[in-house]
């Protein structure tokens, strides 16, 4: 895992470390804020700094919309991503899973709109699971295969991810995660391995 993902030496080891906010709304709305840093060539120079903001809605039991924006600033690049979705989640066993399934739209931010650059569409599936191991400890894995919509749908890649979430108390918990990440939609296989961690508090607004 040593090396930039290139053409050449298609393998690349990352670090992204974030830290995120979420609010619990009354009438079942939840919002949330993150800032996400990432780190690429084998964790030696920032790519880029990612600024995340939801907004999700339970309709019906089990059943959640979801409303994203993200604003990333990638080297001397700025680009924007709007997502809309649903989830559905369903305890099995001891184990809580969730489906959910999001399209998003992304396109470079730029001044002069002659330069603006086709935006890409993708259809993201993730199916994922979360099983209690000790009081305090959650473990969490998912797959998500991603589509982009050009022409038709085509597989762009994989996105595998299993971690543990710690949790310090009822509000605050701590991700550690690794992410396996193939990607086809090039004209050469590249293969990304990401290890990450991100800190999460939690708050409710009362009613008064």
């Amino acid at each position: 895992v040593n090396g930039q993902a290139t053409r050449t030496d298609p393998i690349d080891l990352q670090g992204w470390f974030g830290a995120g906010v979420n609010f619990d709304l009354p009438k079942k709305w939840q919002a949330g804020v993150e800032y996400q840093a990432r780190i690429e060539n084998n964790i030696k120079s920032l790519k880029g700094s990612y600024y995340s903001f939801s907004l999700e809605k339970e309709i019906v039991k089990h059943f959640t919309i979801i409303g994203q924006y993200r604003l990333s600033e990638v080297q001397a690049e700025q680009f924007s991503r709007f997502g809309i979705g649903f989830s559905i989640d369903k305890k099995l066993g001891d184990i809580k899973s969730d489906v959910r399934v999001l399209y998003q739209n992304k396109q470079l931010d730029v001044v002069n709109p002659i330069d603006q650059e086709p935006a890409d569409n993708y259809l993201r599936l993730r199916f994922r699971g979360k099983k209690e191991l000790t009081k305090n400890v959650d473990l969490i894995a998912s797959a998500e295969p991603i589509y982009r919509v050009i022409n038709g749908i085509r597989i762009d890649n994989y996105r595998f991810q299993g971690g543990l979430r710690i949790n310090f108390s009822k509000a605050a918990s701590m991700d550690i995660f690794y992410i396996n990440r193939p990607d086809y939609f090039k004209s050469y296989k590249r293969q990304y391995h990401i290890f990450g961690t991100a800190l999460n508090y939690e708050f409710k607004i009362k009613k008064r």
